[in-house]
């Protein structure tokens, strides 16, 4: 999670293309995620909970970064499947911010 995290704060789609489920590539929105990550300025992230068993493994983070210097926060749930040794994004879900 942490590579990945760092992948979009220097704009390497090309990594988090690499890292991803080829099993769930064609979900992702390579396009939209360049263009987030060119405006957005990362600040921090924050991994909240993992847990591994056998070849599946899931991630609650939060990262935090600014856009127009505007913060925010974005928190999921990563879900992540283990191929050969190496871990691979296969979703995430967004959990909303408690009222």
């Amino acid at each position: 999670m942490r590579s990945r995290y760092s992948a979009f704060a220097k704009n390497q789609m090309q990594y988090l293309k690499d890292t991803t489920d080829p099993q769930t590539l064609q979900e992702i929105d390579e396009e939209a995620n360049q263009e987030w990550a060119e405006r957005a300025k990362f600040l921090k992230l924050e991994i909240l909970k993992t847990e591994e068993k056998g070849t599946k493994g899931t991630v609650e983070f939060k990262a935090f970064y600014s856009v127009d210097d505007e913060e925010y926060i974005h928190h999921e749930v990563s879900t992540f499947r283990k191929q050969s040794g190496e871990w691979f994004f296969k979703s995430g879900k967004v959990k909303e911010a408690k009222a």
